[in-house]
């Protein structure tokens, strides 16, 4: 093993590394054999003006619009790295994307944490509230101003004084989220029930704290925390890795990251052990992301996440998923012109040679040919010889049948880029969404995690066709032994675990979407008349040996259109 050490004499007269950091990637890439580059103990800041600019096309995201991304640390055409922090604090200043492991295999990264003091999301905690005007107290880390009746917030460079980035007000968010401190939940909310909707004037008290003058009453409880930030622009990631394998990440604390989620985006063998997602402690600040914390997009292998622990996104902590293409067209008996349907899906490679397809109908998920597989033999990629960001053209060895002519009824599955997945031990809260979402084919457990205050479903089993696009069909997953608390924040229905497959069209019943699900010795603790397990489309379900607390007297699980399904041994307690 090659050993490289970064010193804090290293760094810069303003503490950055990331130059030095690119001169030993690069040394790396000419040294043979397996690699560590380990930093002594200290804290390291790594600035927007010295990090790569990258054009990266990153699934759920709005990667038409932003295209390219600074990196602070690229791991680009590597192997053999360990990456190890040594219990090290990165600091990173402007809208970056903190890791990009890409075209890669067998990285580690270690033993750090990372923070944005100047971070994207503005969070406003109620001093004191009367008939027309509201006093807020600002998160400290970003700078602010006013600007007649809009708040402007942004983030300098002290290199060059110029900004980073701005925002204004909610002029970007499609709702804002209230963290209640008191209650120990978060919601989402509608921008009118936001601090900067119906402003008559703004102006400031000092301390960080301004006063909102409203055109109507606004009244609100002192202590809760509006948290706001430009969500209508996925315009960056909260770390990235594609097209890679064999990928650890352990001991790592993430307590902020710009735009979307940790990505990993059709790779092979990832895993997260002992990572926290949580604020900074000893901060004012709640945030964690804009949207999702580890999201996957594609991925084949094993996908491992264990004793890690989430809170405070605005978005659900983990998505695991593919990605369903739609037949445009069927060019000859062995081609079809596929595309990417949700705008936010574009650019970056779907299928690879050799990969096996499955293709489903639209309107109720029912498979072509009982799930018959189809290999690829050749891929235009989107973006290559002609084609547009969301469209392909695929060549498969067997010979296509003639169902797949009828334009836009038919949709498909790279089912070698879906992975065995194991979430295990952790611990979930203060989420405005779901826990987590996962759907795969392949085996899967979820096991000995604690679920506190999803304000939606704590486990949600979807298969969508008709809006996101995220596949696939569920064949064997087992949840069990966990706990579940359920918030009563909002209305409507949100159980500890909801399997809702959506169709296009209207499922006739007779397709069972998802089989093989196996619910098992969970304690689940019910509010407001919730149901524990609702679900839709299954067959083969088995619910064994779960104990409900809060009973109301009526049946805590709800099911439309299973089939043979089970419920056994459980227990129904007030």
């Amino acid at each position: 093993m090659t050993e490289f050490r970064i010193r804090l004499s290293d760094r810069d007269e303003k503490g950055d590394i990331t130059l030095f950091l690119k001169d030993i990637l690069e040394k790396c890439r000419s040294t043979e054999g397996e690699k560590l580059i380990t930093f002594e103990k200290g804290e390291y800041h790594f600035h927007a003006e010295h990090c790569n600019k990258k054009i990266m096309y990153a699934s759920n995201t709005d990667s038409n619009r932003f295209p390219e991304k600074l990196i602070a640390v690229d791991i680009d055409g590597h192997k053999n790295i360990i990456f190890d922090g040594n219990g090290s604090d990165f600091i990173l200043h402007g809208k970056l994307v903190p890791f990009s492991v890409t075209n890669s295999e067998s990285i580690a990264l270690r033993n750090f944490s990372w923070d944005f003091p100047a971070a994207g999301t503005l969070e406003c905690e109620v001093v004191s509230s009367s008939y027309l005007h509201t006093d807020f107290r600002i998160n400290k880390g970003i700078d602010w101003e006013i600007e007649g009746r809009n708040l402007l917030w942004f983030e300098k460079s002290p290199f060059t004084g110029e900004k980073y980035w701005e925002n204004k007000g909610q002029s970007k968010s499609h709702c804002v989220v209230c963290h209640d401190r008191e209650r120990k939940n978060v919601a989402r909310r509608l921008l009118p029930k936001g601090p900067f909707f119906g402003v008559r004037k703004i102006s400031s008290r000092g301390d960080n704290i301004i006063r909102v003058h409203y055109l109507l009453p606004h009244t609100d409880r002192k202590g809760l925390i509006y948290e706001m930030c430009p969500n209508y622009d996925r315009d960056s990631v909260g770390s990235f890795f594609c097209d890679s394998k064999d990928i650890t990440v352990e001991n790592v604390n993430v307590h902020y990251m710009h735009g979307f989620g940790w990505l990993t985006q059709m790779c092979e063998n990832v895993s997260f052990i002992n990572c926290n997602f949580r604020p900074k402690k000893g901060t004012d600040r709640y945030c964690t992301s804009f949207a999702d914390l580890i999201h996957v997009s594609g991925a084949k292998g094993k996908i491992h996440i264990e004793g890690c622990s989430f809170s405070n996104a605005h978005d659900d902590p983990i998505n695991i998923h593919g990605t369903y293409t739609q037949v445009a067209e069927k060019t000859d008996e062995h081609t079809l012109r596929l595309e990417y349907k949700h705008n936010q899906q574009r650019g970056f490679t779907q299928y690879h040679k050799g990969d096996k397809v499955v293709f489903y109908l639209r309107k109720d998920f029912s498979s072509l040919m009982n799930e018959a597989e189809f290999t690829v033999e050749s891929v235009v990629n989107p973006l290559c010889e002609g084609n547009s960001d969301q469209e392909m053209l695929v060549t498969f060895i067997e010979k296509l049948p003639d169902e797949l002519s009828r334009k836009d009824e038919y949709v498909c599955e790279n089912v070698t880029y879906t992975p065995e997945v194991y979430i295990g031990s952790c611990h979930f809260s203060l989420i405005p969404t779901r826990g987590i979402l996962c759907t795969t084919r392949k085996k899967t457990v979820i096991e000995k995690n604690t679920f506190d205050g999803m304000t939606m479903a704590s486990i949600y089993i979807s298969n969508d066709c008709n809006d996101w696009y995220e596949s696939g069909p569920v064949r064997d997953m087992t949840i069990r032994d966990n706990d579940f608390f359920i918030t009563d924040v909002v209305s409507g229905m949100h159980p500890a675990i909801f399997i809702d497959p959506i169709v296009h069209g209207k499922n006739s019943g007779e397709t069972s979407i998802h089989s093989g699900i196996t619910i098992a010795n969970n304690r689940i603790y019910l509010k407001a008349g919730q149901k524990a397990i609702v679900g839709k489309y299954c067959k083969n379900l088995r619910v064994v040996g779960n104990t409900v607390y809060g009973s109301d007297g009526t049946s805590p699980y709800s099911v439309e259109d299973c089939y043979d399904t089970a419920f056994e041994e459980n227990k129904e307690l007030e």
